[in-house]
């Protein structure tokens, strides 16, 4: 069951309301909620409350379809981009240093923004490249470290970072 909130308070709304009702309708239900706000504490919110799925607008289409098809056959969705941003500041983002024999350094840059949970195109921009070279980076990547997918690929490196 799909949940749309657009505001501040619509979305608080249907996290202390909404999400009550609908489980107690139907407890085996599996509500996502759909939102414009990207805040950490509201994806937590909503899943202490019931939800199996907090999905921001700003996600591209693709990956809000999967998020919705991945709680649909029993899994839960958070975006790791608004959870990364819910850590404490005294903590601060290990860098990346692997060997330049393995990775270049565009490569290691464009790592170091998948770990941050950024989307190609965001990536592109912040890098001031193409969306295709930096899908071309991440295949290559994929390749050396025979990683099957960017999520992979990322718990590859964190494992060879000792993260």
């Amino acid at each position: 069951m799909l949940l749309c909130a657009n505001g501040q308070k619509e979305t608080e709304e249907f996290i202390n309301e909404g999400l009550d009702a609908i489980l107690q309708f139907d407890a085996r239900a599996r509500p996502v909620l759909i939102s414009d706000v990207d805040q950490p504490s509201q994806m937590i919110a909503a899943l202490n409350k019931g939800a199996k799925g907090y999905v921001p607008i700003s996600l591209d289409l693709e990956i809000a379809t999967g998020a919705i098809k991945l709680v649909a056959v029993g899994g839960t969705f958070i975006p790791a981009s608004g959870l990364l941003s819910a850590r404490p500041a005294s903590q601060p983002r290990p860098e990346v240093r692997l060997s330049s024999d393995l990775l270049t350094d565009r490569q290691v840059a464009v790592l170091e923004h998948l770990r941050r949970g950024d989307q190609n195109k965001i990536i592109a921009h912040k890098m001031n490249m193409s969306e295709a070279t930096v899908k071309i980076h991440v295949r290559n990547m994929m390749k050396k470290l025979k990683a099957k997918n960017r999520t992979e690929l990322v718990c590859l490196t964190n494992r060879l970072l000792g993260l």
